[in-house]
């Protein structure tokens, strides 16, 4: 049996797991629906989401600046407790705890994974605190459901969501053949596109610079994003008092009037109808079907779930599979799959997050608040804010990834004496803080046994290690670090 498999696109099993008779059919059976919440203690939906958020922004930028002007000091205080009232430093740590919990606890560890490597593949950066309001519900409300769905929807799903809208500013851009433009020009005003949306959309997240696109192109692309926004608030208006975290709609009047000319194919739209609207889906099903989009996603998922740099043989079967179902997610997902249970003796360096998460779920080390309820008063108390801390000193905080194109998933970028002594610090500390006390002989032996092949050379090895230090000279080794 290839037990590293369950580390490989799971997080390995615990002591109380019984290890599945069919691997293959165990993940693949993680995929075909949307696995039930786990989680038992608060959470809010994105709606709920945006009106923190909202309120965070207005009362800030149109409240306390304007009443403490000529008071620096008062402003940083009465500041300080807004963010209190809105959970601006509660609500990264409770979407962290619950997407590890659902990780570790949940029934679907595999479902989680790929959640987590689409989460990164349309990663949202570090900008407006939206790490803190915005971008786990991203994931649970907009990623999770179109995963089970065909790669175009959840192409379109991501790009006209308000998360990734407003990362990339689209609520900026106006076509400079729309009629909002026109008004801008009869006013002696420019008309401004936005070309951050188009170019990621290109770049990042579909086609890659392999595709071989020009400024043209991206050009043309933003111009079909045009008039995709957040609504722009009246003052007069409810909503207005939210700033920005309103509702995506698509609003014609800011929407260029074409035609585009994309990676050489021509698209012409009538204006007025409603085409202009479905014009952008239009364009995201010839990008998704693009040999270029293809072999990218495809080599990616491999990279990830298989081996870095996988070969041709392994790459081609999960190309064929989404050529032949024209992109279904449920089928890509199971050959991808299939691919790493096949090649599963093919080693990967594990990002650090993916680290943490197999550690705790093998150790079933004391990691979960009992409680991560909040009073919407104080600071939020430091037992509640400690995954946010761990996965700061391991160098990934999953919500705010430092580039555009999400966290890195190459060995070169982790494997540095400096990011291995952080994972050696974090077991070392709970050692010292007794929580890895359970970890005796026959639970590491048990732990080696479900989770490991090389079942004998790693006992021989740790039977080498002075007494003490095995939980953490297992969890720190070589065959930890890579699966």
């Amino acid at each position: 049996m290839n037990k590293s498999f369950f580390r490989k696109v799971g997080f390995g099993l615990s002591v109380n797991d019984n290890a599945p008779s069919d691997p293959l059919e165990w993940s693949i059976s993680q995929m075909k629906v949307l696995p039930k919440l786990n989680w038992t203690g608060p959470i809010y939906s994105l709606k709920e989401m945006m009106d923190f958020h909202g309120k965070y922004n207005y009362q800030d930028r149109r409240v306390l600046r304007k009443k403490f002007k000529k008071d620096r000091k008062a402003y940083k205080q009465a500041k300080k407790l807004l963010k209190y009232q809105v959970g601006h430093h509660y609500f990264e740590p409770l979407w962290l705890y619950i997407r590890h919990n659902e990780a570790v606890n949940g029934d679907a560890p595999v479902f989680q994974r790929f959640l987590h490597f689409w989460g990164n593949h349309f990663a949202i950066q570090k900008k407006n605190a939206m790490y803190s309001y915005d971008v786990g519900p991203y994931h649970r409300e907009v990623i999770a459901p179109a995963m089970l769905k065909n790669i175009e929807d959840l192409v379109y799903e991501v790009t006209i969501s308000w998360a990734m809208i407003h990362n990339l500013d689209n609520s900026k851009s106006i076509g400079p053949n729309s009629p909002r433009a026109v008004k801008h020009a009869q006013r002696g005003r420019s008309a401004n596109l936005n070309e951050n949306h188009g170019r990621e959309l290109l770049e990042l997240h579909t086609v890659s610079p392999n595709a071989g696109y020009n400024q043209n192109d991206v050009i043309d692309m933003s111009k079909v994003m045009s008039g995709w926004m957040h609504r722009i608030p009246k003052m007069s208006s409810k909503i207005h008092k939210k700033e920005e975290n309103v509702p995506v709609h698509f609003i014609e009047e800011y929407h260029d009037s074409g035609p585009f000319n994309i990676l050489g194919k021509k698209y012409v739209e009538s204006f007025g109808t409603k085409a202009a609207k479905e014009m952008l889906r239009k364009v995201i099903k010839d990008l998704v079907e693009n040999p270029y989009c293809v072999s990218f996603i495809s080599k990616k998922l491999c990279n990830h779930f298989i081996t870095q740099n996988p070969s041709d043989e392994i790459v081609n079967e999960v190309i064929k599979v989404w050529n032949d179902t024209k992109g279904d997610l449920k089928s890509i997902h199971t050959e991808v799959l299939k691919q790493a249970y096949k090649f599963s003796h093919l080693r990967k360096f594990q990002q650090p997050e993916t680290w943490l998460l197999q550690f705790i779920k093998m150790s079933n080390v004391d990691y979960f608040p009992k409680d991560m309820t909040y009073d919407f008063e104080t600071m939020i108390p430091r037992n509640k804010d400690r995954v946010r801390r761990i996965c700061t000193h391991l160098g990934q905080l999953p919500f705010r990834p430092l580039q555009p194109n999400g966290w890195s998933d190459f060995e070169q970028d982790w494997l540095s004496p400096e990011f291995l002594f952080r994972r050696i610090g974090i077991l070392n500390a709970l050692k010292q803080k007794g929580k890895l006390i359970h970890l005796d002989k026959s639970y590491l032996d048990r732990i080696i046994e479900l989770n490991f092949d090389n079942v004998s050379e790693i006992k021989t090895f740790l039977e080498k290690v002075n007494n003490n230090e095995e939980s953490v000279a297992l969890f720190s080794s070589k065959w930890m670090l890579k699966t």
